[in-house]
């Protein structure tokens, strides 16, 4: 009977099918931007799903809606402007949306030249050729009344240096990947967001056709639902994946610090609120888009979002309509359950009023409110991060400088006199002094440094991914605009004293303090208002 048995299973083993092979086409470069989808291959939900999927790199020779036509790629990403291409007949259903809000912005060096969308007329401005893939841009400079006759448009070369060195006066970007560059450059640069507009349009979108749905149902949404478990843990272990995609995926040579800066950003456009569903496709703001691009001239006639929505994106999923019926009935249901609720917390608190002493009560309230306090990380006066989160980060920027002998440098300042300030002039206005020092502060580092209050008067500054000699003049920066611009009280000018450091091998997060602090107070006994290093 064994011998048999054998004999029936093996030909099954034998002849099992593979897992099937599917083939997806990014519209970019390696980098965060995709993590989901690696996340999906490298940890096998795409192959216990049953697919075997290929990650395709961008390419300047591939046409990404050609390539779905013929067959040689089966999934594909791309922006908004598929609407676009729906109105134009092609067969194009979208499944998920990466990001609710688009990362695509105008950039330009901030020398002055352009402060406004009104100061774009004239100037060169650097977008895809067709100006499509780039509609929410168009859209914003059409709400400030300026058409793509009044700017120079140029095809974009995806170089930043030809920003950096005037040969255009702005650059469709990514807000997620060149302004991080300037800023390792240390140059100072300006976004200009749809977002800020109200064109919060949708970016990343995945997509494939009707055909191919229809031939591979299960497929399609098996492939669906990997890609979306991939991306719910991408944005839960930011500084795994962005490890994973600087051993696996790193063609542009990204650093860690860059990617998981990366991350950070379109974690942020990916979830806008808690009530986020990931890769939701809402028909009602699809419908925005499209009145958008009609007022624009990209589309001519409205669209059938139904057609264009996969039927199962968890957004469509979520949604249902009822009779007014079974509203009713719903709305009564709703409220006896409520009614139910209520009875419940009633009784339940009455129990514990008797069940509990004031002295408990008083107890439980005291361990809540610290739980509550150990989870912030935020300076309650200053808004600054706070003494835990500073713990936190240093421990972060020392285990990758240990890994990856990625660079960092930091600060130390205190402000000078600070007693006598609180004694003459009370602490209402010390308080002042303390939350307008943070502002001039976070406008002067970078979005990927870090800023800390550490005790009183006393704030710390990690400068990621920089060295000693690139800190300094930030952090001689940061003196003269506190000199310049912290308010004068009574003709006294208020100054700070700084200790500058760069980590060091075998370093741990004592060491580094206990640094930073002896060479603040050289600053101190040295005539205060000065940096020592």
């Amino acid at each position: 009977m064994k011998f048999l048995l054998c004999f029936i299973l093996f030909p099954l083993f034998l002849f099992s099918a593979p897992n099937q092979k599917i083939v997806l086409q990014l519209n970019w470069l390696h980098q965060f931007q995709f993590a989901g989808y690696y996340i999906a291959k490298e940890k096998g939900f795409y192959k216990d799903a049953g697919i075997d999927v290929e990650i395709k790199e961008f390419k300047f020779d591939v046409d990404i809606s050609k390539a779905i036509k013929n067959k040689t790629v089966d999934f594909a990403i791309s922006r908004s402007s598929l609407l676009i291409q729906k109105d134009n007949g092609e067969d194009i259903v979208a499944l998920f949306a990466t990001y609710q809000n688009s990362p695509l912005i105008l950039l330009v060096i901030d020398n002055g030249n352009i402060n406004s969308i009104e100061d774009f007329r004239n100037k060169k401005v650097m977008i895809t050729p067709d100006a499509k893939g780039t509609a929410s841009i168009i859209a914003m400079l059409y709400s400030r009344k300026l058409t793509l006759n009044d700017i120079k448009i140029q095809k974009n070369s995806s170089n930043l240096d030809d920003l950096i060195n005037a040969k255009t006066d702005a650059m469709s970007s990514y807000m997620s990947n060149e302004p991080l560059q300037l800023e390792a450059k240390n140059i100072k640069y300006k976004v200009f967001s749809p977002n800020d507009y109200g064109f919060d349009f949708y970016s990343d979108i995945l997509y494939t056709s009707a055909k191919y749905i229809k031939e591979n149902p299960k497929i399609t949404k098996a492939f669906y639902k990997a890609t979306e478990k991939g991306w719910k843990y991408a944005f839960e272990h930011i500084g795994t994946t962005a490890q994973l995609i600087y051993t696996k995926y790193n063609s542009q040579n990204k650093t860690i610090v860059n990617l998981v800066s990366e991350g950070e950003i379109l974690k942020k456009l990916a979830y806008p609120s808690s009530q986020t569903i990931i890769g939701a496709l809402d028909k009602k703001k699809l419908q925005r888009i499209v009145d958008v691009y009609k007022v624009i001239g990209f589309i001519s006639k409205d669209i059938n979002l139904d057609e264009f929505v996969y039927k199962h994106n968890s957004y469509q999923m979520l949604s249902f309509y009822l009779t007014p019926h079974e509203l009713l009935l719903f709305i009564l249901l709703a409220i006896l359950s409520i009614i139910l609720v209520i009875v419940i917390l009633f009784i339940i608190i009455i129990k514990r009023k008797w069940l509990l002493t004031n002295e408990q009560l008083k107890k439980e309230i005291s361990i809540k409110t610290k739980k509550i306090n150990r989870q912030t990380y935020v300076d309650f006066l200053t808004k600054a991060k706070n003494t835990k989160a500073y713990s936190e980060k240093i421990e972060e920027h020392l285990s990758l400088y240990n890994r990856y002998q990625t660079p960092f440098s930091l600060i130390l300042l205190d402000i000078d006199d600070f007693k006598r300030i609180n004694d003459n002039y009370g602490h209402i206005v010390g308080d002042t002094v303390l939350i307008n020092l943070v502002k001039i502060v976070e406008s002067t580092i970078r979005k990927n440094d870090f800023l800390f209050r550490v005790g009183g008067e006393e704030f710390m500054v990690i400068f990621s991914n920089t060295s000693l000699n690139e800190a300094k003049n930030v952090s001689e920066h940061i003196r003269k605009n506190i000199e310049k611009s912290l308010s004068t009280i009574k003709n006294e000018i208020i100054t700070i004293s700084i200790g500058l450091c760069e980590v060091k091998p075998k370093e741990d997060k004592s060491d580094i303090y206990d640094r930073v602090d002896k060479l603040m107070y050289v600053s101190k006994n040295n005539g205060k208002n000065r940096i020592s290093y």
